[in-house]
């Protein structure tokens, strides 16, 4: 399965420093599995509603159980949807 960022809607966030990743179609995320899971994040913080990961390049994501997430400390509004990317990616795997 591929998956690309046109299946994720983008937007700045209110504080104009973080983009918000709202998936297209219904996701549901096992945010125990994501915890176990996604060995190419490092999980900083985990509760039952939501996960914040710090991605190898320093970005901060914060996932929550429907799909959307929170991108922080990216180098560009590139490298933030490319990261949401993979992370929609890695969690349509689990």
């Amino acid at each position: 399965m591929t998956l690309d960022s046109t299946q994720l809607f983008f937007k700045l966030c209110s504080d104009h420093l973080s983009i918000e990743a709202i998936p297209r179609k219904k996701v549901n995320v096992d945010l125990s599995r994501v915890k176990k899971r996604l060995d190419e994040f490092n999980v900083t913080l985990w509760t039952p509603h939501f996960v914040v990961m710090k991605s190898m390049r320093g970005e901060e994501i914060t996932l929550r159980k429907d799909g959307r997430m929170i991108i922080r400390k990216a180098a560009s509004e590139k490298d933030a949807e490319a990261s949401a990317t993979r992370v929609l990616f890695l969690i349509s795997q689990l």
